[in-house]
């Protein structure tokens, strides 16, 4: 057994054959393209933004109307917590209601059709369009 370091170990790729590719939709994927949807729907009166935090091992994902003519006034509609390294399940919070473990897409997709169809929801709406108006 020789003790001599063989250079070639650095050009040998470990890595299995399989495709470092996915078509995986993001929960924060989601959320953007709902961000982007009430910005066209209000023509950009009240917009959206999606923020990230990720703190330990967990990425929060903060939902926030935003007005831009109100020095952008923003509001966090809700929010929705996973682990950083996996998707789901993942906790949706929405001020007054009990938070919401979803164990996939289509949990969070159910999920986010109640809140923002909620009566609380669009009342928040309609009162920072007319702000936005004057």
């Amino acid at each position: 057994m020789s003790s001599v370091p063989d250079s070639s170990a650095l050009e040998v790729d470990l890595w299995p054959k399989a495709k470092f590719e996915t078509d995986i939709v993001t929960p924060v994927s989601i959320l953007r393209r709902q961000a982007a949807l009430l910005g066209e729907k209000t023509q950009q009166l009240l917009t959206a933004e999606v923020l990230t935090s990720v703190v330990s091992d967990y990425a929060t994902h903060f939902f926030r109307l935003v007005v831009p003519a109100m020095d952008n006034y923003r509001y966090e509609l809700f929010r929705v917590e996973h682990r950083a390294e996996q998707l789901y399940p993942l906790t949706g919070y929405f001020l007054g209601a009990t938070p919401r473990r979803m164990e996939d897409q289509s949990d969070l997709i159910g999920w986010l059709k109640e809140i923002l169809s909620s009566q609380s929801t669009l009342k928040k709406i309609d009162s920072l369009l007319a702000q936005a108006k004057g």
